[in-house]
């Protein structure tokens, strides 16, 4: 029974209410926030994100509204291909490869022994040419002073004594530029037999060709031993020129008229005088092929790609280096679509990526006549197939502003520009 009075009393006996745990408590009082505010919660923090970004995407565009930006651009150059306009052996470089040349900077010599006596060989045509058109010259004299007849007789003979000495000179100036050539020819000769014994003592030629050289030589040392010949035999004419000029002038032909002599004379002087023009050009072209042997740099650059060395054998036409010149400019080829504002002097940022997004200032020189697809090798035709509407890019050439360090700068280096529309 006491048990059962202490259990009632310790249960309900005073009225109070039993004694629970601290956690149990807390747990009976907070009570858990309810899951439609959370939701609220994140539907209000994706509608203010999507309203910024919507916000920021108009802003930027009206900020930007008057650029135009793109990435497909770089840097390029005139490139000038260097080319020998005549062949033979490169006798020194004076560059190496990225080395930087000047405008008129002799590049590379070519062996110019061959030339030279091309040189030689064609003054001393034009030396006996001008020689034979003053015996021309001379025989006109002597038909106009000689074809008189008998009533200035002696007049006559007085003037054609003095013009059958220029004649007689003119044959021996003639016989001398013939002997001058006949050396020219010796010496290009004993050049050519020269470098045939080194290539046959070598074994880069055969006996034969060495044979043919040596004959040749042997054939210039006999047209020289013929033009002395000639020489001395017209030195010896014009002692029996000067010996027999009376007997000369009394057996002037009276049977051609006057004027006929006359024309024929001066016919043949115009011919004279008209191969020395000839020889004169052909001498000149000969000096021209000359200085070909020196190549020098038309523009002032950096050298790149060398393709040839001392010692190469060189046709003509073959390009030997490409010069980059100093000045460079950028081609952007922008969208169609970005096209119809653009405009010749509008200001560009251009930022270069093998610098880091260094910036430079420019500005748009000029835009193409068609688009890059139209210049291409092999157009697209739209006519054929199946069309699919592709944008196309107009190249756009823009000029960098000068005072800026551009030594940094190569050609096809990529860069981003950006256009500033000014209209």
């Amino acid at each position: 029974m006491a048990t059962a009075d202490t259990h009632k009393n310790g249960s309900h006996g005073n009225g109070t209410p039993p004694q629970v745990s601290g956690d149990a408590a807390t747990a009976t009082v907070v009570s858990p926030i309810p899951k439609k505010s959370k939701a609220r919660r994140a539907y209000f923090l994706l509608g203010g994100l999507a309203g910024a970004a919507i916000g920021i995407y108009f802003i930027h565009g009206y900020v930007t509204r008057n650029d135009v930006a793109t990435d497909d651009a770089q840097i390029e150059a005139d490139v000038t291909p260097i080319a020998t306009r005549v062949g033979g052996v490169i006798q020194k470089m004076h560059i190496q490869d990225n080395q930087k040349v000047e405008v008129g900077q002799v590049i590379a010599e070519i062996d110019d022994a061959d030339y030279k006596a091309k040189v030689a060989a064609a003054q001393a045509d034009l030396d006996a040419s001008s020689a034979q058109a003053d015996s021309a010259d001379a025989q006109v004299d002597i038909v106009r002073a000689t074809s008189g007849g008998s009533l200035s007789s002696a007049r006559a003979m007085l003037q054609g004594t003095g013009a059958s000495v220029r004649s007689a000179q003119a044959m021996i100036d003639s016989a001398q530029a013939t002997v001058a050539r006949a050396k020219a020819d010796l010496q290009k000769a004993q050049q050519d037999l020269d470098r045939a014994k080194k290539l046959h003592d070598a074994g880069a030629v055969s006996g034969q060709a060495l044979e043919a050289a040596q004959a040749s030589r042997d054939s210039a040392q006999a047209s020289l031993d013929s033009a002395n010949a000639n020489l001395a035999a017209s030195r010896d004419a014009q002692s029996q020129a000067q010996s027999r000029v009376a007997e000369a002038q009394g057996r002037v032909v009276q049977s051609t008229p006057v004027e006929r002599q006359i024309a024929v004379a001066t016919a043949a002087a115009k011919l004279a005088h008209a191969n020395v023009a000839r020889k004169q050009a052909e001498l000149d072209q000969a000096k021209l092929l000359l200085g070909y042997t020196k190549i020098v740099s038309p523009t002032a650059g950096y050298v790149s790609k060398l393709a040839a060395h001392e010692g190469q054998t060189v046709q003509p036409g073959l390009t030997l280096v490409m010069v980059v010149p100093q000045k460079q400019y950028v081609v952007a080829n922008f969208k169609e679509t970005q096209m119809d504002r653009i405009a010749p002097g509008d200001p560009v940022d251009i930022e270069v990526d093998a610098l880091g997004g260094r910036s430079f200032k420019g500005k748009v020189e000029s835009i193409s006549a068609g688009t890059g697809a139209r210049f291409s090798m092999m157009p697209p035709d739209n006519a054929t197939g199946n069309f699919v509407k592709v944008v196309q890019r107009m190249p756009v050439k823009i000029e960098l502003e000068s005072g800026q360090d551009t030594s940094q700068l190569h050609a096809g280096l990529s860069v981003e520009v950006k256009v500033h529309l000014q209209h």
